[in-house]
C-alpha cells in the first residue's frame, strides 16, 4: 500500500483548506481587501455608474410675470427631476448662470407670454442647458420637453372646455407599466450586475495566493509529499470561495440598505448560482496562476480578464441584443455575462433556479473545464 492510499483525501484536503485560513488570518489587509474592499468598492462603483439624475439646479428668467408664466414654472418647481432654487433678472445673467456652473439648465420666458397663449398663437420659450455633459444634457432635455408638452395638452383641453367641446377620449389607450423595476431606476439594474465584477476579487486572490507559493518554493515542497493536485487545488479554492459567499451577503445587505434594490427572489437560489459563478472564476484565477511565473504577471492577466470582458461585454452598461452578432457570440463565453443575467433576474423578478437552469449549467461546466485545466497544467510543470 502505498503513502498516498494511506491518507484519506478529505483529511488532505482539510488540512490545506485549513494552512490557506491560517494563511489569509495571517494577513488582515488581504482579508479586508477581499472583504470590506470589495463592499467599498461596489458601492463606489454603483454610486459612479448610476445614471439616475435628480434636483439638478435651474435657474427661471419670468419676463412675464403672469399667472400663465408661473403655472407654466411651477411644472419645473413641483417635479424632482429640477431644482428650480434661482431667478435671473435677465436674460444675460441667466445665462451667465450656466457658462459659471452654478446652474445646468435656465429657462426663459418671454414678455407676452400669457398674451399668446390666449390668443392661441405659438410663442418661444427658451432652454439654455449646458452641454459638457451631454448624457446629462440629453436627460435635462427629455424631461423639460415632456413637462412643456404636459402643458400643452393641457392648454388644449381648457381651450376645448371654454367653447363647449369636450374633449375626445384617445382612441388608443396607452398605457405604460415598466415590469420589475417601475420607477426604471438604473442603480437596481447596475447594482446587481456590478456583483460580477467585484466577486472577482476572491479569484484574483487565489491565483495571486497560488502565484506566491510558486515564486518562494514553497508549492514544489507540497507536491512532494503524497498530496495530490486536486486535493492541493480544492484546499486553496473553498477558502476563497466562502469569502466570496461572505461577499454575497454583504452586497445583498448594501444594496437593500443603501441603494433600495430589493430582492425579490430567495436568497439561497442566489448562494447557490453565486457558488457556480465563483468556481468558475476561480478555474479563471488558477489556471492564470499555473500559466504565469510572478504574482505580478498573475495580477495583471487576471486583473484584465475579471475587469475588462464584464464592464464591456456582459451586457451591464449596454444591452447583448444590441451587439453585433460576433460581440453576442464573444460575451456569451464570459461567466459575467451568465451571472449578470442571474443577479438581475433573482434580485428584480423574483426568478428561481429552476428558470435560471442554462446560465447555472453553463458556469458549472465552464468551472469544470477550467479547474481540470488548471490541474492538469499544475501537474505538467511541476511533475
Amino acid at each position: 500500500m502505498n503513502a498516498q492510499s494511506k491518507i484519506r483525501p478529505g483529511a488532505v484536503f482539510l488540512a490545506v483548506m485549513r494552512k490557506e485560513f491560517r494563511h489569509m488570518l495571517r494577513d488582515p489587509w488581504a482579508l479586508a481587501i477581499v472583504t470590506v474592499g470589495a463592499l467599498v468598492l461596489i458601492t463606489l462603483m454603483a454610486y459612479t455608474f448610476s445614471i439616475d439624475i435628480e434636483y439638478v439646479p435651474m435657474a427661471a428668467m419670468d419676463g412675464d410675470r403672469s399667472l400663465q408664466s408661473r403655472t407654466y414654472l411651477e411644472r419645473f418647481a413641483n417635479d424632482t427631476f429640477f431644482d428650480l432654487k434661482y431667478w435671473a433678472r435677465s436674460d444675460a445673467e441667466a445665462r451667465e448662470w450656466v457658462r459659471t456652473g452654478r446652474v445646468r439648465v435656465a429657462l426663459i420666458i418671454p414678455r407676452g407670454f400669457a398674451e399668446a397663449t390666449l390668443r392661441e398663437e405659438p410663442v418661444s420659450v427658451q432652454l439654455i442647458v449646458d452641454g459638457s455633459e451631454p448624457n446629462t444634457a440629453y436627460q435635462i432635455l427629455g424631461n423639460a420637453e415632456a413637462l412643456t408638452a404636459n402643458y400643452t395638452v393641457e392648454l388644449l383641453e381648457q381651450r376645448l372646455t371654454g367653447v363647449g367641446l369636450a374633449p375626445d377620449p384617445m382612441l388608443l389607450d396607452f398605457r405604460v407599466r415598466p415590469l420589475y423595476n417601475p420607477d426604471l431606476k438604473s442603480i437596481h439594474a447596475i447594482m446587481p450586475g456590478l456583483m460580477a465584477i467585484v466577486l472577482a476579487m476572491p479569484a484574483l486572490s487565489a491565483a495571486l495566493s497560488l502565484a506566491r507559493e510558486r515564486e518562494q518554493g514553497s508549492l514544489e515542497a507540497l507536491m512532494a509529499t503524497p498530496i495530490r493536485h486536486y486535493q492541493l487545488l480544492a484546499g486553496k479554492v473553498v477558502p476563497y470561495m466562502l469569502v466570496g459567499l461572505l461577499d454575497i451577503f454583504l452586497f445583498t445587505l448594501i444594496g437593500r440598505a443603501v441603494f433600495g434594490v430589493p430582492l425579490r427572489g430567495h436568497l439561497m437560489d442566489l448562494i447557490l448560482l453565486s457558488c457556480l459563478f465563483l468556481f468558475a472564476n476561480l478555474g479563471i484565477g488558477l489556471l492564470v496562476s499555473s500559466l504565469v511565473r510572478s504574482q505580478m504577471a498573475a495580477l495583471i492577466v487576471a486583473g484584465l480578464i475579471f475587469i475588462m470582458p464584464p464592464i464591456n461585454e456582459s451586457g451591464i452598461f449596454y444591452p447583448l441584443f444590441a451587439m453585433p452578432q460576433d460581440a453576442q457570440i464573444q460575451s456569451m463565453l464570459w461567466p459575467a455575462t451568465h451571472y449578470v443575467i442571474i443577479a438581475r433576474a433573482i434580485f428584480l423578478k423574483g426568478v428561481r433556479t429552476s428558470t435560471l437552469i442554462p446560465q447555472g449549467a453553463f458556469l458549472l461546466a465552464l468551472g469544470l473545464m477550467l479547474n481540470a485545466l488548471a490541474i492538469w497544467r499544475l501537474r505538467k510543470k511541476i511533475g
